[in-house]
């Protein structure tokens, strides 16, 4: 919900932010156990595009991609985009060159 509002113009606040990385840790731990979870689907367009990513994006990169962008992570820390990267890398749902 919080990524649509985004996606219509809404800002996210810090208490809204930290909820979407609690979800974000969240999913990174869920798809490793199951397939079937919805963020690994691919998130709608205009999701992808207020997030600044490819069209056809999963919405687990979407949320990554958005909370880099409203609360970015310390100097010297991972983002959390690629971090996301190399969990769909290592879990099979996308494989890099």
């Amino acid at each position: 919900m919080l990524l649509e509002c985004h996606a219509a113009g809404t800002a996210i606040d810090e208490n809204e932010a930290k909820l979407l990385d609690v979800e974000l840790y969240t999913q990174i731990k869920s798809i490793k156990l199951s397939r079937t979870q919805g963020c690994i689907e691919v998130a709608p367009d205009h999701i992808c595009k207020a997030a600044l990513v490819c069209k056809g994006s999963f919405w687990i990169t979407c949320l990554a991609a958005v909370l880099d962008q409203v609360n970015p992570v310390s100097i010297g820390k991972k983002a959390r985009g690629p971090i996301v990267f190399d969990e769909l890398v290592s879990n099979g749902y996308l494989f890099a060159d």
